[in-house]
């Protein structure tokens, strides 16, 4: 722990951090002025492998290290640099650390040092989503992201498989956005 014993209880009613908020916040930082990041940028979560006593551990099944804490990070594409980290804490008690952890407000919290910059953002399946990439869009920041199957924004005919050959695209278009439908192979 990095914090003051004194106050520890204290700082707790209000932040399920508190014990490393202080030098976590120096940490990022340091990335932050170490490093510039390029025009391409990837958000990312990941799960720090640790199986001690902490409130907000995570299991994922899916992750070589099935218990930790789980991270969302903005990377930078080239050079794999971290330029910005968050933890998921789950939800925060009311106070100054209380925010949203849908993966819309989760992108645009990470990305908010190079928004308006017209830098492009990759997504995997969980961030990426139509309103997303509009939102994403006004503030000059473009994304590439791959969409699950389930979202409602998808139009019914990038759904249905029957007919299509393997290794083929089908395209749709609107205003400043476009989707396309991959078939690597057959009915996938």
């Amino acid at each position: 722990r990095f914090d003051d014993k004194t106050t520890r209880s204290e700082k707790l009613k209000s932040d399920k951090l508190a014990p490393i908020r202080e030098i976590f916040q120096i940490f990022v930082n340091n990335c932050q002025n170490s490093c510039s990041i390029s025009e391409y940028a990837t958000v990312e979560e990941m799960l720090a492998g640790f199986r001690g006593r902490c409130s907000f551990r995570q299991y994922i099944l899916s992750k070589p290290d099935k218990y930790g804490i789980k991270l969302f990070a903005l990377v930078d594409a080239q050079t794999f640099f971290t330029n910005k980290i968050e933890v998921y804490v789950g939800t925060q008690p009311d106070g100054p650390y209380k925010v949203s952890n849908s993966p819309g407000d989760v992108v645009e919290r990470v990305c908010s040092g190079i928004l308006g910059t017209g830098r492009n953002i990759t997504l995997d399946n969980w961030f990426t989503s139509y309103d997303l990439s509009k939102r994403m869009l006004r503030h000059k920041i473009t994304v590439v992201g791959t969409l699950r199957k389930n979202k409602r924004q998808i139009p019914p005919e990038f759904l249905n498989l029957r007919g299509r050959e393997e290794k083929t695209s089908f395209f749709g278009f609107e205003d400043n956005c476009t989707l396309v439908y991959y078939i690597p192979k057959k009915k996938n």
